[in-house]
């Protein structure tokens, strides 16, 4: 009897459950998030060869920081195009940004902004109506900028440099809201030539 339980014994199979590795789990979630620093650092000083790799990337690790990375390669890149007034090419880099996250508030407003540019620069009146439009949904996704609205002035004037009323309603609405420093300086120049055409036009037919 005891040979028989002992040889049951020595059969008798033992589930080892082996614990769970936390390490290993760490240093892949280590190098995940060194990976995300990395292509965040290039997105900033090498973007261009950010947008080299996109496609590759996007493929292999289409993680959210893979993503936004590559999303602020193109407004990186947009920026600096919209900087030298390359409006098209800032165009295609922010409509890129768009199609990665279609409800990017920035990459919305840049683009409707860039829309204004373009139309504005044909200098054509039926797009200048329609730059004023496109400038106005810029102006309802940021309410707190002034920046649509210089433009829209900008627009008004190009139509006819004598609306003085709606080129300086639109100067004045810029001034009102948040506007980068040199941005301010250039509105506050412009209302002043505006103000003294006005000044000027109305004492010639006095």
């Amino acid at each position: 009897m005891s040979l028989l339980m002992k040889t049951k014994n020595s059969f008798s199979l033992k589930v080892i459950k082996k614990p769970f590795n936390y390490a290993s789990l760490l240093v892949i979630l280590f190098f995940w998030s060194c990976a995300g620093n990395i292509y965040e650092q290039m997105a900033t000083e090498n973007p261009g060869r950010l947008i080299l790799l996109e496609d590759s990337l996007l493929q292999s690790n289409p993680s959210p920081a893979t993503i936004s990375s590559v999303m602020l390669a193109h407004k990186v890149l947009g920026q600096r195009a919209i900087d030298i007034e390359n409006y098209e090419k800032a165009m295609k880099h922010f409509s890129n940004a768009l199609k990665l996250s279609p409800k990017d508030t920035l990459s919305i407003y840049k683009t409707l902004l860039l829309q204004g540019h373009i139309l504005y620069n044909t200098g054509k009146k039926d797009k200048l109506w329609d730059a004023i439009e496109v400038y106005n949904k810029a102006a309802i996704v940021f309410e707190t900028l002034g920046e649509p609205h210089y433009y829209i002035g900008k627009s008004y004037h190009k139509i006819s440099d004598k609306d003085f009323d709606l080129i300086i309603e639109s100067f004045d609405r810029a001034l009102e809201l948040e506007l980068s420093a040199g941005l301010r300086k250039v509105i506050n120049e412009a209302r002043e030539d505006a103000m003294f055409r006005e000044k000027k036009l109305k004492d010639f037919w006095k």
